[in-house]
């Protein structure tokens, strides 16, 4: 087995509330044939040569960092799945039931500073996607309303995310939900910090009106207990596989979501088609997706997952997580 470090590139820098990034990097595991990868977030504050030093070991330590332990389970049911001749879904079905047709795929946009590109932007992407998610949290509130405005303006017929990445202080997120309501977003994301405890979110929920915009929650959500605690005040949760830690932790992640009665946006980060791949194949079971991190940056080096004319997921028909590299793919990679 051999471990790697890979930089991605991305196309424009990304800007979201925690901050702006040019590059990200990612953990590559390789055993044989098999390949997968885990994503390093910054907020989770990994450091990369050292998480590569110790998934280099002979002998593993028993607790290695999430970006690693995400990193050998993937490849682990790559090799197993494989060796069945069956994908990742598969799997998953064991626990989650029959699969369902996909939503629709989602495009992201960071946050923008030049108002008029981000509409043209918006425009040009909603002939293809039918979902966007806008990040907001940008420190200027007029900001992060004439983001949305523009992108309603631009397009008037798709489905509006708004993610805010725990920009807004409670007092400010409460206003906020109720001024963007007039947008008719499809849902709100994580409208306050993650350091917030429970009781930050149940105020905020007293503050809105019945008929609000869904509120999900992302950062506040590192596990079924936070699930469980937070499932009073909000109405989904988005589930990455970084967070969860593992595939199988993501679905049992969904599955305790379906049964408090929340819904599941399925995400992910600034990775390659090879790890967002994988975690679409808990798309089935998904309200929404977002799963275009691969789309950001300019040196995938992998195929996998592809989105149709239409904004639709199109998964490979190749068993464990199905994605090649590049160089033995029948179609060329996107750049």
């Amino acid at each position: 087995m051999t471990a790697s470090l890979r930089t991605l590139y991305l196309q424009v820098p990304f800007r979201i509330a925690h901050g702006v990034s040019s590059t990200r990097q990612v953990l590559r595991l390789q055993e044989a044939d098999h390949i997968a990868e885990a994503p390093f977030a910054p907020y989770y504050t990994e450091d990369p040569e050292e998480t590569l030093r110790m998934a280099s070991l002979p002998i593993l330590p028993k607790h290695l960092p999430r970006t690693a332990t995400l990193a050998f389970n993937l490849l682990r049911h790559d090799i197993v799945c494989q060796a069945q001749n069956i994908p990742l879904s598969s799997f998953a079905a064991k626990t989650l039931g029959p699969q369902g047709h996909p939503p629709p795929a989602c495009h992201s946009l960071s946050i923008p500073d030049d108002l008029h590109a981000f509409e043209k932007r918006v425009e040009e992407l909603a002939t293809q996607f039918h979902v966007l998610k806008l990040k907001l949290g940008s420190g200027d509130l007029g900001l992060d309303i004439a983001t949305v405005s523009s992108a309603r303006y631009a397009a008037p017929h798709v489905q509006l995310l708004l993610d805010i990445n725990g920009g807004w202080d409670p007092v400010q997120a409460a206003a906020m939900i109720e001024k963007l309501a007039e947008y008719q977003p499809t849902l709100i994301e994580q409208p306050i910090h993650h350091s917030h405890g429970i009781e930050v979110w149940e105020d905020l929920r007293s503050r809105l009106p019945s008929q609000c915009p869904p509120i999900f929650a992302d950062e506040s959500v590192q596990s079924i207990d936070d699930l469980t605690k937070l499932a009073p005040y909000i109405d989904g949760a988005n589930v990455k596989l970084l967070k969860c830690g593992s595939f199988e932790g993501a679905i049992h992640m969904i599955a305790k979501a379906k049964a408090v009665g929340l819904k599941v946006l399925l995400g992910c980060m600034i990775e390659s088609s090879l790890g967002t791949t994988a975690a679409a194949h808990l798309a089935p079971w998904a309200d929404w997706i977002d799963l275009d991190g691969h789309l950001h940056i300019t040196n995938d080096d992998f195929t996998g997952l592809l989105f149709t004319p239409e904004g639709q997921l199109k998964m490979p028909d190749r068993p464990g997580i199905g994605a090649v590299r590049c160089e033995s793919a029948a179609k060329t990679c996107l750049s």
